[in-house]
């Protein structure tokens, strides 16, 4: 039953008749105007909610965008709306009433729209559309009536008047956001050539991490395809690590630890949440010494400026904001949406159609910002050719993303192993490889996904080949510590498992490991022992010279390269084991809830010819003989005679968790 009385329905009535009676005064330049000012409004709306959101979120989670969106996102909502505005004055001028009546509930429903999608991104948009313009259809009567409120001017006097001043300050402010973004990387420009140079020899240091590279898929380390030929090269003037061990089975922990020195359990990286400032990071203390520091990452994801990885680097370059696909305006929730929309509406268009796949409209709608090794490359070179002091040592770190998933190397680069052959082919690779249960996967689509993760391998070692031939032919190399290796591994089908972040076995934790001096050594060194890439802080530092003072834990790996110390006993192993661990389970679900890690946390100790793996939570353990095991396959915990070997081991993984030193040996 209707509580709404004769008198308030009458009001209502007489106001909405007013309301459309009064549309002739929205003359297209208002409505241009007024489209431009709800774009800014709706740009700062959805800024605000995105800030708002991580603040409240229990682990103040990501925001997985350049951090420039500040005042792209304004900008590109600016742009959207204006566009829009076009369209709606051309109405307005058409049909003078009904456009002024259309027009302000269709841009206040659009303004508020981008702040609903982000609050709940879980919520279908259409159902957001719906809330959005029942929102607008009450708020625009209120602004209306305000509007003409106590005015004898037949025309929108008041509103006009708050556009006016209104307008200036919300473009004003996009203009001091980006400012002060930019300018925050001028200022860590003019600081760091105002440091005093280090000393005449300090060496460069360039760190490339190649991110899901296991090391059993590399020619280096034995494997019959050809996927590493560059990275063979390199190592015969240098020193090669047959067992390096990462922190953790992804990236942000991973290279948390070979930036801070540090385990992951310290560190208290997650999924969704960052590194914090609690740790100083090797870009830090180099930059502090007077090194020129700069990174180059192409996993945007967890490389990212806003990680915290970018910490202490005068230069960081992470996302592309390359106009060519308008990556800067997508990063606006509508215009993204509708971006997506299109794609998606285009390819069911050519669906049927053998090449719809390979349309040039469709590869234009559904391309990526994703960065391959060679625009990697691109952009280390070009800030080497124009940094302001050539002069100056560096520290750069490069992180290559050409080994994950999909396992398709970028446009041209061809298929050295394999090649998909069929729609259905290129569909496993990509979109449908996040969905399936690939457990079920039929033995060629094995082999597929393989090949095809060594065609992405031999792809990316290409383009590390030509970045050394042209380092070298420029001199560069002869001054300069180089170091490769990968934040964790991946997961291809062992344990039932795929992709990474997912367990703490072999696969996902053993990285390859190679250090080459400033011009080569003249014959190389293979180092069999048990070493962490959580030791890398407090080599580079001892590499330089700057080891005395500075705040990384661990030990320098150079030890194994270096003359023995005095008194050492011949053959005596000089490790110290490695530590992993693994908090919860890779939040996509590659292995359809098969991961160890669903579990609870786990955690585990490689040390000489064992690998020890315990779930935090349930307490089961394991351990394996990795040499007379390398797959993993047969677990010895519960074998009599291995007793003293898992209680050794256990106290060894307790005391490392807990900070204390060593136990004599």
């Amino acid at each position: 039953m209707s509580t709404t009385s004769p008198a308030d329905r009458m009001s209502f009535s007489s106001g909405s008749a007013r309301s459309l009676a009064s549309g002739h005064r929205l003359s297209p330049l208002d409505v241009l105007v007024l489209s431009t000012w709800c774009g800014l409004a709706a740009g700062w709306l959805e800024v605000g909610t995105r800030i708002l959101s991580r603040s409240i979120h229990p682990t103040r989670g990501l925001y997985l965008m350049s951090r420039h969106f500040v005042w792209l996102v304004p900008l590109a909502n600016l742009l959207l709306f204006f566009v829009v505005g076009l369209f709606l004055a051309v109405i307005t001028m058409i049909w003078p009433r009904r456009g002024g009546w259309l027009t302000p509930r269709l841009l206040c429903a659009g303004a508020v729209l981008p702040a609903l999608m982000v609050a709940g991104p879980r919520i279908y948009t259409v159902a957001w559309l719906i809330v959005a313009s029942g929102i607008a259809t009450r708020l625009v009567p209120w602004l209306e009536r305000w509007s003409w409120a106590d005015s004898t001017d037949p025309r929108p006097a008041r509103l006009r008047r708050w556009l006016r001043w209104s307008f200036p300050c919300l473009l004003g402010s996009v203009l001091v956001v980006a400012g002060v973004v930019v300018g925050e990387d001028w200022i860590k420009q003019w600081r760091e050539v105002r440091r005093p140079l280090p000393s005449a020899d300090s060496p460069n240091i360039l760190l490339i991490v190649l991110d899901t590279v296991r090391a059993d898929h590399l020619s280096l380390y034995g494997y019959p395809r050809a996927t590493s030929r560059a990275l063979e090269r390199l190592a015969q003037r240098g020193i090669r690590f047959d067992e390096a061990r990462a922190t953790a089975p992804w990236t942000l922990p991973s290279h948390a630890s070979m930036f801070s020195g540090r385990w992951p359990h310290e560190l208290d990286v997650q999924w969704s949440a960052p590194l914090r400032s609690r740790f100083p990071t090797l870009a830090g203390y180099l930059g502090s010494q007077g090194y020129a520091t700069a990174g180059f990452v192409a996993n945007t994801e967890y490389c990212s400026y806003e990680t915290g990885l970018g910490r202490g680097f005068t230069n960081y370059e992470d996302y592309v904001l390359d106009l060519r696909h308008l990556y800067p305006l997508r990063l606006a929730a509508l215009v993204q949406w509708g971006w997506d929309g299109v794609a998606n509406l285009s390819l069911w268009l050519v669906q049927d159609r053998p090449a719809a796949r390979f349309h040039p409209w469709l590869k234009w709608l559904q391309a990526t910002a994703r960065k391959d090794a060679g625009l990697i490359n691109r952009e280390f070179l070009e800030w080497l050719t124009h940094r302001p002091e050539p002069g100056r040592p560096f520290f750069a770190f490069l992180n290559y993303f050409d080994a994950h998933t999909p396992y398709l190397p970028p446009e041209g680069a061809g298929f050295r192993f394999a090649r998909p052959q069929t729609l259905a082919d290129f569909d496993l690779l990509d979109d449908l490889f996040k969905t399936i249960d690939k457990a079920r996967l039929k033995p060629n689509y094995r082999e597929l996904v393989g090949a095809s993760y060594d065609n992405c391998l031999a792809y990316l070692d290409d383009r590390l080949g030509e970045l050394f031939e042209t380092l070298h032919r420029r001199g560069v190399l002869d001054r300069t510590w180089v170091i490769v290796t990968a934040d964790h591994g991946e997961e291809l089908g062992g344990h039932g498992l795929y992709e990474h972040g997912e367990s703490l076995y072999r696969p996902e934790i053993r990285v390859p490991l190679v250090i080459v001096p400033p011009s080569g050594r003249p014959s190389p060194v293979v180092v069999p022992e048990m070493v962490s890439l959580r030791d890398l802080p407090a080599t580079i530092v001892d590499l330089v010279g700057l080891a005395a003072g500075a705040p990384f834990p661990g030990r320098s790996l150079a030890r194994f390269w270096r003359e023995p110390a005095a008194g050492a006993a011949p053959g005596a192993r000089d490790e110290e084991g490695a530590l992993s661990e693994l908090t919860a389970p890779n939040p996509s679900n590659p292995s359809s809830g098969r991961s160890p890690a669903t579990r609870g946390p786990l955690i585990s100790l490689a040390e000489g010819d064992y690998v020890y793996i315990r779930n935090e939570k349930d307490g089961r353990e394991q351990l394996f003989h990795e040499r007379a095991d390398p797959a993993e396959s047969d677990n010895r915990a519960r074998d009599e005679a291995m007793q003293p070997v898992l209680e050794r081991m256990r106290r060894r993984l307790d005391q490392m968790k807990a900070g204390s030193p060593p136990a004599a040996r």
